[in-house]
């Protein structure tokens, strides 16, 4: 989909198992050059590069690839498309780890058909820190912002001259359970994305883009979602001091009605983080 002259967003499909279908955004940013948010699930380099011949660019005019982080649908054909273009990859000197060593990430955080979403580990050419500028060309400048929440080092890259930040899973989906390693960390990015001033539209991994009369309303949505179950953790926690964790997860995943999503792993992972 087209966002604007240089920006299109394209949709991965891809199943977690046969019973769980999901999709993510990765983004084009099309000028003398080319750049890529995010790679999508292993395989994606088929679907970005017939995007691509429709707007008669080949996907070796890539020559960067910006991640949010370090999960399997962002950078799950990151190592393939790097092989056919020789872009340079960016991303979080904390995400790096799980990026160049993909089986590390695995043993931390073992999802179902892991390896089927990640097709191999990919060489970071440069790990980016809070306050870094990538010039790319004459009116491409991306400013990294560091977004933690999600995962420890989540970032988001923000076109400058355009004012369209590209954030990945810093802000939680709508219509779906929150993912995080650490929800005040979550919040705190939440709330330093809505102080910007220069951000004019978010484009995040998981919807259509919005522009700023939306994404603060999304921002405050989501926020206060996280607040309310900051709160929910520490009521069962302080009422309840002789249950397990496991039992205390439960009681918390149903109090918030989130019992469709009881068996989700890392629903369970993301509340018991809060316990710790």
């Amino acid at each position: 989909m087209k966002i604007s002259e240089q920006v299109y967003q394209i949709r991965i499909d891809f199943q977690v198992t046969p019973q769980v279908q999901r999709y993510v955004y990765v983004y084009l940013l099309m000028g003398e050059k080319c750049c890529l948010i995010d790679a999508g699930v292993a395989g994606s380099e088929a679907v970005i590069s017939t995007y691509m011949k429709k707007l008669g660019r080949d996907i070796s005019d890539i020559k960067a690839l910006f991640l949010t982080h370090a999960h399997p649908d962002h950078i799950g054909a990151a190592a393939v498309i790097k092989e056919i273009s020789g872009c340079e990859v960016y991303a979080s000197e904390k995400e790096i780890r799980w990026i160049e060593d993909i089986d590390t990430q695995y043993k931390e955080r073992p999802i179902p058909n892991f390896y089927t979403l990640v097709g191999d580990s990919v060489k970071v050419d440069h790990c980016i820190r809070e306050g870094q500028n990538v010039k790319i060309q004459q009116g491409m400048t991306l400013k990294v912002m560091e977004t933690p929440g999600h995962s420890d080092g989540s970032l988001s890259w923000l076109w400058d001259e355009q004012r369209i930040l590209f954030c990945g899973d810093a802000i939680p989906a709508l219509d779906d359970v929150p993912i995080f390693t650490d929800l005040v960390k979550s919040q705190e990015s939440i709330k330093k994305i809505m102080t910007r001033a220069d951000i004019r539209t978010l484009c995040p991994a998981w919807d259509r883009q919005y522009e700023e009369w939306e994404w603060k309303e999304i921002c405050q949505t989501q926020l206060e979602l996280l607040e309310r179950l900051r709160q929910c953790e520490a009521q069962i926690r302080n009422r309840q001091e002789k249950l397990s964790q496991k039992e205390m997860i439960h009681c918390i995943i149903k109090q918030m009605g989130w019992e469709a999503e009881e068996a989700n792993p890392l629903l369970r992972r993301s509340i018991q983080s809060c316990l710790i």
